[in-house]
């Protein structure tokens, strides 16, 4: 799964890398004020669960342009009754898409959510190891994810990151791991044309070696706790 990320390269690099940009559109989802949203957040180095972070999607099925905007992180399918609290994944397991009728309505509605690495527990419960991991070339990964016009904040989208199962990097550190896209898959997978069922092959887990990990401290555990510390290597004498 991904509970925690970091995500601190500068959103003008992002764009230039993807090839997306912010909307034109001066009011709603698409104004000012929520575009600016996301910028006081970051840099961060410990991005939690109902944060509002960038997320890129291709809104448009006559057009190939891909816009950023932000989003928060907790995926809301439909508004609950009043006084019910909404249910709000901030995973989707990629094999259970084509099964849940809640996945298959959006399944073309997809994203992906850039970061710079994220975190992972291992070990048993009041025992955990925190793990940092993030490319092998230090590069900005692209999870896929899925989107919703609705959120608990008004006038947000929200999104959860889909989870393949683990690689040979990831397996010592937990069983299921964020799906991350190359470069030559993210147009297919953000084009709302494709069918969700011919984009399976993009769900296999990435390459053993495109993946570094290292123990961090547990103060990433806190989410008031921010900065590069947290992503630094610590030592541990066993």
């Amino acid at each position: 799964m991904c509970g925690r990320y970091a995500l601190f390269s500068d959103l003008n690099t992002i764009d230039a890398l993807i090839g997306s940009s912010t909307p034109n559109e001066t009011d709603g989802i698409f104004g000012k004020e929520y575009l600016q949203e996301a910028n006081h957040t970051l840099p961060s180095y410990n991005i939690a669960p109902s944060h509002v972070v960038p997320v890129i999607l291709q809104p448009d099925i006559h057009s190939n342009q891909l816009i950023r905007i932000p989003m928060h992180w907790g995926f809301m399918g439909w508004k609950p009754k009043a006084g019910s609290r909404p249910l709000l994944p901030i995973n989707t397991r990629s094999e259970q898409v084509t099964e849940k009728p809640m996945w298959r309505s959006v399944s073309s509605q997809r994203c992906v959510i850039p970061m710079n690495g994220f975190y992972e527990w291992s070990g048993s419960k009041g025992n955990k190891t925190p793990h940092y991991i993030q490319a092998s070339s230090d590069a900005v990964l692209f999870a896929a994810g899925f989107y919703s016009p609705l959120s608990p904040l008004d006038s947000y989208y929200s999104f959860s990151i889909l989870t393949t199962k683990a690689n040979v990097t990831m397996q010592d550190i937990h069983n299921r791991m964020p799906v991350f896209l190359h470069p030559s898959e993210w147009g297919a997978w953000l084009d709302p044309k494709q069918d969700f069922n011919r984009l399976n092959h993009l769900l296999d887990p990435f390459p053993d070696d495109s993946l570094n990990t290292h123990i961090v401290s547990t103060a990433v555990g806190k989410v008031r706790n921010n900065g590069p510390h947290l992503i630094e290597p610590e030592l541990r004498l066993f």
